[in-house]
C-alpha cells in the first residue's frame, strides 16, 4: 500500500505535490536505492519468480519517481541555481550508472528481470537530462552499452552448459540494455566516439558470419545489429550516418531480410546531395584559408628578406 501510494503520488498529471517536494523526495528515493543496491546480496542463482515479482514492483516506483521528479527539476532550474541542481544531476547519472553496470552478484538477474525498466529509466533520465551534463553521461551510456554485449555472449556461453532460463533471459534483456544505452548515444550524443567504434565492431563481427548457422551466439549478433539500425534511425546527425556509410551498403547485402531492411531504411534517409554540398562548403572554406596562410607566408619572408637587406646595409656603414 505504502509502495502505491509513493508511486500514485508522482503521476505526471498528479498536483498533490509541489515540484519543491518532489525534488526532494525523489532525492531520498534515490539515497535509499543506492544504499540497499550497494548492500543487496542478493545472488544471481535466486529464485526466478521471486526475482520477476520483486524487480517488477520496485522498478516501477522507481521509474515513476524519476520521471515526475526529473520534469520537476528541470522546471526549477530554470529559475534556481545551477549549483544546487548539478549535484543532483550528478546523483542521478551514479545511479543509472549503477542500473547499467550490475555487480557480479546480481549481474544476470538484473539482465533477466530489469532489462526493460532500464531502458525506461534511461529514456526518462535523458530527456530531461541538461546538455552540459552530457559530458558526463556519455562513459555512462558507453561503458553500459560495452557491458551488455559483454553479458549476452557470456550468457549464451553459459547456457552451452545446459539450457537455463535465467541466461536466456538475461541474453536478451543485455540487447534491451544496450538498445537504450546506444540509442542515447545516438540521439543525445551523436558525436561520441563509441557509437562509430560499437557499429564497426557489431556490423562487422555480423558480416563476417553471414552463411553460419544461426546459433544462440550468432542470434544475438543479429539482434545486436538489429538494434545499432534501429539507433541509428533516431540520429538527427547526417554526418554520423555518412560516415558510417560504407559499413550500411555493406549490410544491405546481408542474407537477413531484416537488416537488409534496417539498413535500407538509413540510407533512404540520407540527404547526400545536401552532404556533399556540405563538404564542398567546407573544402572551399579550407582552400581559401590555406591560400590565405601561403600569402601571409610569402608576405612575411619578404619582410624577413628586407630587415635582412637593412641590417647588412647598416653593418657596412
Amino acid at each position: 500500500m505504502a509502495s502505491w501510494t509513493v508511486a500514485s503520488a508522482f503521476e505526471a498529471d498528479s498536483s498533490d505535490l509541489s515540484d519543491e517536494a518532489k525534488v526532494v523526495v525523489m532525492c531520498s528515493v534515490l539515497t535509499q536505492y543506492q544504499h540497499v543496491y550497494d548492500n543487496s546480496v542478493e545472488s544471481d542463482k535466486c529464485d526466478i519468480n521471486y526475482g520477476e515479482a520483486s524487480a517488477a514492483m520496485r522498478y516501477d516506483i522507481i521509474t515513476s519517481v524519476l520521471d515526475s521528479g526529473l520534469r520537476a527539476a528541470a522546471q526549477m532550474e530554470s529559475s534556481s541555481s545551477r549549483d544546487f541542481f548539478d549535484g543532483i544531476w550528478d546523483r542521478i547519472i551514479a545511479t543509472v550508472d549503477k542500473l547499467l553496470l550490475p555487480s557480479s552478484s546480481n549481474r544476470y538477474a538484473g539482465y533477466a528481470y530489469h532489462s526493460k525498466h532500464y531502458l525506461r529509466i534511461v529514456a526518462i533520465v535523458l530527456d530531461h537530462l541538461p546538455k552540459r551534463k552530457h559530458v558526463m553521461a556519455e562513459p555512462m551510456l558507453e561503458n553500459g552499452a560495452d557491458r551488455a554485449v559483454a553479458v549476452a555472449f557470456e550468457c549464451n556461453a553459459k547456457k552451452e552448459n545446459g539450457d537455463n532460463e535465467l541466461y536466456t533471459k538475461a541474453a536478451d534483456g543485455a540487447v534491451h540494455v544496450f538498445l537504450s544505452c546506444f540509442m542515447g548515444l545516438c540521439q543525445k550524443m551523436p558525436s561520441s566516439p563509441a557509437i562509430s567504434s560499437l557499429t564497426n565492431q557489431i556490423i562487422g563481427d555480423t558480416l563476417d558470419t553471414e552463411g553460419q548457422d544461426m546459433n544462440d551466439q550468432n542470434r544475438t549478433r543479429h539482434n545486436f545489429a538489429l538494434a545499432v539500425c534501429e539507433s541509428l534511425r533516431t540520429t538527427p546527425s547526417q554526418d554520423l550516418l555518412i560516415s558510417l556509410f560504407p559499413l550500411l551498403c555493406q549490410l544491405t547485402n546481408a542474407s537477413s531480410d531484416s537488416l537488409r531492411m534496417a539498413a535500407g531504411r538509413i540510407l533512404s534517409s540520407l540527404n547526400l546531395s545536401e552532404a556533399i554540398s556540405r563538404e564542398r562548403a567546407r573544402a572551399d572554406v579550407a582552400e581559401r584559408r590555406a591560400n590565405d596562410i601561403e600569402e601571409e607566408n610569402i608576405a612575411m619572408l619578404e619582410e624577413i628578406e628586407d630587415l635582412q637587406a637593412q641590417n647588412e646595409e647598416l653593418e657596412r656603414q
